[in-house]
């Protein structure tokens, strides 16, 4: 029996990362031969309380330091999974904690999953935080999305005792969602309204390709951030007189984002900052096309032309050619949508096969 003590976010609020720790927290957790225990770091209370400081959230840090003292002690677990964040203010919190396991559960098998990348920009120019480093991952087995990644931020650190895995995202497919007839002229965005996500340079470009193309439709759905925000996009779609082609929706969930999927054509995500986000995935289980930015971080996991299209610029006259090559290529479109699909399967299973086999009994020490 192999005794787990996760110290992970959950949702909410819904992201990608709390939501991988879902699926990690809740497949250990189905597996009969684990006695998985929970400490949460949910400090944020919605979308708009991520990235902020807040005092409650000083007082939640401090509680769950105890909290965590104390699972260690009671439950002796013999697996640790920490799903940190080793970037920025939260680094020293998350250094507490670890150190935390390490003085009350030495000879215990410790897991850190890292589910963004920005450690290289964060200790180049930093020769104490790259030591800190050394010794906070010094005997720990390490997490990260892409084999780039795990060679561009991880090696060159040179950590003493430490194992490094890459696990690319995976995403819990709902299958009881009601189907909807592909519309390949249905171009779907769905993602928490952050600025960065390009939601605005989106509703431009689409107001370019309905001139020429008044058959096409967008669907925006996802959480808003604030309330100015939404009314600043309502503002925008009404600016383009384009309000009978957008359908602006609010936060999905579960059977719900299934069935946007199914519907749409072409989803796209024309985001300034992105890593490996789960709603390629999800659009790709679907055969959506997808048209994303984030080729740096995702080149080496997808092919442009056969798993999906990459934006080379964000700029809305950009969006909307690379939308227009699509619509004008029949041959494309089908060949993408099914190297998608195929590839999510691919990625799909290598994903939950590597997440088993963390906490396999292989793998114990």
């Amino acid at each position: 029996m192999s005794r787990i003590l996760f110290i992970v976010q959950l949702p909410p609020p819904v992201h990608g990362a709390s939501l991988m720790n879902k699926l990690v927290y809740d497949r250990a957790n189905r597996n009969p031969s684990n006695q998985c225990y929970l400490v949460k770091l949910n400090f944020a209370r919605s979308l708009s309380d991520l990235q902020r400081f807040k005092p409650r959230k000083l007082l939640r840090a401090i509680v769950v330091l105890f909290e965590l003292a104390w699972k260690l002690l009671r439950y002796r677990p013999n697996i640790i999974y920490f799903s940190m964040v080793p970037l920025g203010l939260v680094l020293i919190r998350d250094s507490l904690y670890l150190a935390v396991c390490k003085l009350c559960s030495p000879g215990t098998r410790k897991i850190i999953h890292l589910h963004r990348p920005g450690l290289v920009q964060f200790y180049q120019n930093r020769r104490l935080i790259r030591q800190m480093y050394g010794i906070i991952f010094r005997n720990c087995e390490l997490v990260h999305l892409t084999p780039l990644l795990a060679k561009n931020e991880l090696e060159p650190l040179k950590l003493e005792r430490s194992k490094i895995t890459v696990i690319p995202n995976a995403i819990v497919k709902v299958n009881d969602f009601t189907r909807h007839k592909k519309d390949r002229n249905n171009i779907l965005f769905l993602s928490n309204f952050f600025r960065h996500k390009g939601y605005l340079d989106l509703v431009d470009a689409f107001a370019m390709l309905s001139k020429k193309n008044p058959e096409l439709s967008l669907t925006l759905a996802g959480a808003f951030v604030s309330e100015p925000d939404r009314e600043e996009l309502i503002q925008r779609i009404q600016m383009h007189n384009i309000a009978d082609r957008v359908e602006v929706i609010g936060p999905v969930y579960g059977s719900h984002r299934f069935e946007l999927y199914s519907r749409a054509g072409i989803f796209i995500l024309p985001s300034r900052i992105e890593y490996f986000p789960l709603v390629i995935l999800e659009a790709m289980s679907e055969r959506c096309v997808v048209v994303t930015s984030g080729r740096e971080n995702l080149k080496e996991t997808f092919r442009h032309g056969q798993h999906l299209l990459f934006l080379n610029s964000l700029t809305p006259n950009a969006i909307a050619c690379q939308i227009d090559e699509l619509l004008m290529n029949p041959s494309l479109y089908d060949a993408v949508s099914q190297g998608g699909f195929t590839r999510f399967l691919e990625l799909q299973k290598e994903s939950l096969s590597k997440i088993d086999m963390l906490f396999s009994s292989e793998n114990e020490e």
